[in-house]
């Protein structure tokens, strides 16, 4: 007799473990999954960093290429003013000339793709944010049901246990 209730004891905690494993495993796929998700969020987020440094390096090499152009344009009008003083009004002309070698429109749109870019960017971090409280929120609502689930698990082994009339003995 006590030799039957040794063995479904050694049963019952094998069939209490077998739960525990189960549930146990379950419930940190779901973790290692989310964990999956947090790098691909953090290197979408490391690749907007890139982009936004390749946007900032190169419009400060156009703002650059502007001021060296606008010296350049100067010096030339001034020479060019020098040289053709006699032949009437030709102020017009290279002011018109300087405005087509004027780069402002491409600052501009660099300018506009930079703020674009960090726009975009907090709209990623927040939303990246957002997903992150909700799969936390999901994973916490999750342990609470394994937790439920192996409770309900181990009462119907119990409940088993009560009315097998060979384990009453």
């Amino acid at each position: 007799m006590a030799a039957v209730k040794n063995e479904v004891k050694v049963v019952e905690e094998k069939v209490t473990n077998v739960i525990d494993v189960f549930w146990g495993g379950f419930l940190n796929s779901i973790k290692i999954f989310q964990s999956l998700q947090n790098r691909v969020e953090e290197k979408s987020l490391e690749a907007f960093e890139g982009q936004l440094e390749l946007i900032e390096t190169t419009l400060e090499q156009l703002i650059k290429f502007e001021e060296e152009s606008k010296k350049l344009t100067a010096e030339w009008k001034a020479n060019l003013q020098e040289v053709l003083t006699g032949y009437g009004n030709l102020t017009e002309w290279t002011d018109k000339f300087e405005e087509a070698l004027a780069f402002s429109p491409s600052k501009k749109t660099f300018e506009a793709l930079s703020e674009s870019h960090a726009q975009l960017e907090s709209a990623l971090k927040e939303a990246i944010g957002q997903r992150q409280k909700n799969r936390a929120e999901v994973l916490d609502a999750i342990g609470e049901n394994v937790d439920q689930l192996k409770q309900i698990q181990n009462n119907v082994l119990k409940t088993l246990k009560l009315n097998n009339p060979l384990l009453v003995k």
